[in-house]
């Protein structure tokens, strides 16, 4: 049990260094200014510092929350721009609303158009894969319905075998019509929005890198 208890320690010692967002060093020789600055430019918001706060709080740090505070609102002048707020979007990222009042705007523009491509891809996405299933569904079902029919053909079955043959061939045939209906439709749905993908794509003028 003592070496179970040490063991469990080291694990979670580590587990708490891996967590912390400054080591004893960088809290020490801490510029908030600039540690706002970089927050504020990697679009965190203000209440980040807490994170520091906890970090520091172990060597007796206590962060300068004005001097952390300057820091990060030039950070998010660097930060609040369409472009990153395109990029954020398009990669499905949620926005913590932290941009002012005066720079909502021009990021919530870019956001907006990168949230639309991201949600059109993955649409898009969702399509070919129900696409490749009801393919699958079809093929086997196609391989299901030449075996009952050569049964059919054998002319070693009894009739009321026959009949549940029949019945079962004109089910899978009825079955396989709606899939291939459903697999066409789907396609041209697939297709519908990857137009309008493509359109959006080639016209926004936001920065992806």
């Amino acid at each position: 049990m003592t070496k179970f208890k040490i063991i469990l320690g080291v694990l979670l010692s580590l587990m708490a260094g891996g967590c912390a967002t400054l080591d004893k060093s960088e809290c020490r020789e801490a510029d908030w200014k600039i540690i706002g600055l970089e927050d504020g430019a990697r679009g965190r918001p203000l209440s980040y510092i807490g994170n520091h706060r906890k970090a520091c709080a172990e060597y007796g740090v206590k962060p300068d929350l004005a001097q952390y505070e300057r820091g990060h609102v030039n950070g998010l002048q660097q930060f609040c721009i369409a472009d990153n707020g395109f990029r954020l979007g398009r990669a499905g990222r949620s926005y913590n609303n932290v941009c002012p009042p005066a720079l909502n705007g021009r990021f919530l523009a870019g956001y907006e158009t990168g949230r639309q491509l991201h949600a059109l891809s993955a649409d898009i996405g969702r399509m070919q894969n129900d696409v490749q299933a009801m393919q699958t569904e079809l093929d086997e079902s196609a391989k299901r319905q030449l075996n009952l029919e050569n049964m059919l053909v054998s002319g070693t079955i009894s009739a009321s075998t026959r009949k549940s043959l029949l019945d079962q061939v004109k089910e899978m045939q009825t079955n396989n019509t709606a899939l291939q209906i459903s697999i066409r439709e789907t396609e041209l749905e697939a297709a519908r929005l990857q137009g309008e993908y493509d359109v959006l794509n080639a016209t926004h003028p936001y920065q992806a890198q």
